[in-house]
């Protein structure tokens, strides 16, 4: 896996090599970058061919643990289970049990009512659980739904309040999501009383900073009544990206392409404020700007008045207008740690070698959305 990596960084810095020259004994050069640039491609492809494994070893365990649960809950469940077909990183399947399991006790403990209760609701009485993983572009998605109770938000800013997390008036302002989104702060539960099921002291923040440390993002929706579906979504391959170059102030920084949406021209007189925040409006959707000069702590070199390089990004339904000084390029790049030393910043997730020996950050998007 290194040494593909160093042959794509040997690659990129022939490449700057050779756009720096012009000329006609340029060509069979040329030719010889572009053979070495199809080697490298399916080198590439064939050694991440080998790391993947099927999700189907880590989920093959949870129908027996469900069946332990129906006994151990006195409770009504089934487990359906799609895609296990569905191909990760092999790091990434040794890491994703935990998570996935802590999910579907969740769901099976505090998701699903008791089978009276259900009936009363008029509700099936056993209760389904999903799992269910897809690829969806550069990322797998897995997705764990229950048709239970849902989250009571109200119970949750309740709590919330109760133990200081945040203040009433705060709570006034927040919005449903923001709430549900507590629950995946340390140590936050609302069960009545811990069982040894999903209690454990372990919280949905393990379950958080686990799949992030993958470079993954984890997302829930809740219907009170209706249940809860915990969206966990991983990046396929964490070595080699396909990423848009960028320039903010004097720095040159990544964005990897499975998470950018379109790239637009924008005029500064298009900018309105929807509470104190910039936004633009863009073929019918309102879109949130932020400023990467000032998330990056860079001097942006625009004038105020010029138009504004604005690259949209998404993690799900969610879009975000990211403002750029200049766009440079595609280019395939190699993702390289920052190691322990730089791990406080989450807005960046590494770093990369450029062609003439540079080295270019990455922005996570998924930080800033």
């Amino acid at each position: 896996m290194n040494l593909v990596s160093e042959l794509i960084i040997a690659k990129n810095s022939l490449v700057s090599a050779t756009s720096s020259e012009e000329g006609e004994s340029n060509r069979a050069f040329n030719e010889e970058i572009e053979y070495l640039e199809s080697v490298t491609t399916n080198l590439h492809e064939s050694v991440m061919k080998v790391r993947m494994v099927p999700i189907e070893s880590v989920v093959q365990k949870f129908p027996r643990m469900i069946r332990d649960l129906q006994k151990k809950l006195d409770k009504k469940m089934d487990l359906y289970m799609y895609g296990e077909e569905t191909e990760l990183d092999r790091t990434v399947v040794d890491e994703i049990g935990d998570p996935l399991m802590h999910l579907l006790r969740n769901s099976a403990d505090h998701g699903l009512e008791t089978n009276e209760v259900r009936l009363e609701r008029g509700k099936p009485e056993v209760g389904t659980i999903i799992l269910n993983a897809y690829q969806d572009g550069n990322n797998v998605i897995i997705e764990v739904k229950d048709d239970g109770n849902g989250i009571d938000v109200e119970a949750v800013k309740a709590k919330a309040i109760e133990r200081g997390t945040i203040s009433p008036e705060q709570a006034e302002l927040m919005s449903d999501k923001e709430i549900v989104d507590l629950l995946f702060m340390p140590s936050f539960s609302t069960a009545k009383q811990v069982t040894d099921v999903s209690g454990r002291g372990v919280g949905l923040d393990v379950v958080k900073s686990k799949i992030e440390a993958l470079g993954g993002d984890v997302s829930v929706k809740t219907k009170l009544g209706e249940g809860s579906t915990f969206t966990i979504r991983l990046p396929l391959t964490l070595a080699i990206i396909q990423a848009l170059m960028v320039e903010v102030g004097t720095e040159k920084y990544a964005i990897a392409l499975g998470s950018i949406d379109t790239i637009e021209d924008i005029p500064a007189s298009d900018i309105k404020f929807v509470q104190a925040k910039e936004v633009i409006q863009l073929r019918g959707n309102v879109i949130p700007l932020i400023r990467l000069s000032n998330v990056l702590d860079a001097n942006s070199t625009k004038d105020p008045d010029e138009n504004l390089v604005v690259v949209v990004v998404k993690k799900g339904d969610n879009l975000a207008g990211l403002v750029v000084d200049e766009l440079i390029g595609q280019q395939e790049i190699v993702i390289k740690s920052l190691g322990k030393y730089i791990n406080s910043s989450k807005i960046i997730s590494g770093a990369t070698i450029l062609g003439n020996g540079e080295v270019a950050l990455i922005v996570d998007t998924n930080v800033l959305l």
